[in-house]
């Protein structure tokens, strides 16, 4: 397996015949043929996370300002 890349904990891998997602656990979240769905799979794990964030901040802006 050689590495393409790495973005917040997930690591692409290139394998003789797909290509492979993992966690920093070497747990295995995708594998595919193409590299682009692998990295469309990244690309929306990121986008969740970052939604993620930003509601869990503007919930604490709330709290903070009594409307919550």
């Amino acid at each position: 397996m050689k590495l393409i890349c790495m973005a917040d904990g997930l690591f692409l891998y290139r394998t003789n015949n797909h290509f492979i997602v993992t966690d920093q656990d070497n747990n295995i979240l995708k594998e595919a043929k193409t590299v682009g769905t692998c990295d469309r799979y990244i690309l929306q794990v990121l986008n969740s996370r970052r939604a993620a964030e930003k509601y869990a901040s503007s919930l604490k802006e709330l709290k903070a300002l009594g409307i919550l």
